[in-house]
């Protein structure tokens, strides 16, 4: 497996464990990735259909897998 793949195993890992989150609190939750790199997984796993990104009132944007409430 390529280190973009297993980065992207990592972030579906952590959003499953803990649900819709923040990209700063998922960047927390995998502390081997930097913010740019958590970033551009986040980016692939969105165009792909496997996770929704979803902006709040607050202005930040939540990252769900597909199928989760954010």
């Amino acid at each position: 497996m390529n280190i973009r793949a297993e980065l992207e195993d990592l972030v579906r890992s952590a959003l499953r464990l803990s649900g819709p989150t923040s990209i700063d609190h998922l960047v927390g939750l995998v502390p081997s990735a930097s913010w740019s790199q958590i970033f551009l997984a986040v980016d692939r796993l969105s165009r792909s259909g496997l996770v929704t990104l979803r902006r709040t009132p607050h202005g930040e944007y939540r990252v769900a897998l597909n199928g989760l409430a954010a």
